[in-house]
């Protein structure tokens, strides 16, 4: 997040030996440095990981991110179907074979663990910096997740149209249910299909061109007068005076919730996008809770984006589609976000 440079291994007498032995390989610290020596070096680098927490100046830090993190640090490694995998394995192109082994067991049917990291984009939006990446794997192949339950369930909850959403809402407007057709029928006055108006809007949040657009819907649509009246709708001008406003007198733009932008191009795509990132967790952060206090039985294993994936015993699927039926209110925006429900595994 900021730019503060922690004294880490490598600073120590004997981490510098070790660098110089080593080079710029990953080295095992904990196995190269004496134990008291590794020790006090982590615990010198916990104390300065606290010290930037407390600092004011990094409240999306102390408060945003650690929420963030607590939901990540609960994912639970997934069972998979090792016969399935190998067989995807077998006929898949060269490129994607090794992405694909990584989600094999190194032994019985439990994949190994993937490590997300929260820094690695400019936006906040995760990465994976170690182990399978769920993120790059294609969405046909999630059906290789098993469940742990006898007869149970793999289902992905989606948190429906969510960088619209949070656009509208700082436009001042409420979200219907459907944001696409609602925007068909009133604002686009149902010259397009719904799936039109969705790459329309996109498009528009997203930065693209009246040229880009116009190569995306049929000729006989006036893709200018599309983006001008979603532009005009959203007030996207509006929210680009606002972030303008936080560059000149900050020096970066911030997200919803403080999240630091230190990128200025795409500044609209850039700030939807980050604060997409924590109101998806803060959603999540409501769906866990409200499970835990139904006492819904449930296994959180992967987020991808603006889903999370959970593996429950059958009898948990109804429970969790009432539970889950109404939405999530997130005060900071007061707008409610709905989820859609899909089964992966059965």
């Amino acid at each position: 997040g900021s730019n503060v440079s922690l004294n880490l291994f490598d600073s120590t007498p004997s981490g510098k030996a070790a660098k110089f032995i080593f080079g710029e390989s990953k080295i095992p610290w904990m196995k190269v440095l004496p134990d008291d020596v590794f020790r006090k070096q982590l615990t010198i680098i916990l104390d300065q990981l606290w010290m930037l927490l407390r600092d004011e100046s990094n409240g999306y830090y102390k408060n945003q991110f650690l929420i963030n993190r607590e939901i990540i640090m609960n994912l639970c490694r997934p069972v998979v179907d090792t016969v399935l995998l190998k067989k995807i394995i077998r006929n898949e192109t060269e490129s994607r074979v090794h992405d694909l082994k990584k989600f094999l067991p190194k032994e019985g049917d439990i994949s190994p663990r993937t490590v997300y990291s929260q820094l690695g984009s400019v936006t906040g939006r995760l990465t994976v910096c170690d182990g399978p990446n769920i993120l790059t794997l294609k969405r046909e192949n999630r059906k290789i997740l098993k469940s742990r339950f006898d007869n149970g369930l793999i289902i992905q909850l989606d948190i429906s149209s969510l960088e619209p959403r949070i656009a509208l809402s700082m436009a001042g407007k409420d979200s219907p249910k459907d944001i696409y057709k609602f925007i068909g029928d009133t604002v686009l006055e149902n010259k397009l299909t719904r799936d039109q108006v969705k790459v329309a809007v996109l498009t528009c949040i997203y930065g693209g061109s009246v040229w880009s657009l116009s190569q995306r819907l049929p000729k006989t649509l006036d893709a200018k007068y599309v983006l001008e009246s979603i532009i005009k709708y959203f007030k996207i001008e509006g929210l680009r005076k606002h972030l303008q406003d936080d560059l000149k007198t900050l020096g970066y733009i911030k997200n919803l919730y403080g999240r630091q932008i230190k990128e200025t191009d795409a500044m609209i795509n850039h700030f939807l996008q980050s604060s997409g990132v924590d109101v998806s967790f803060n959603v999540f952060s409501l769906i866990i809770e409200k499970f835990n206090s139904l006492e819904i039985e449930f296994v959180p294993l992967y987020i991808i984006h603006d889903a999370i994936v959970l593996d429950i015993p059958r009898h948990s699927y109804e429970k969790i589609k009432e539970s889950t039926q109404d939405g999530f209110l997130i005060s900071e925006l007061n707008c409610k976000f709905p989820i859609k429900i899909e089964v992966i595994r059965e």
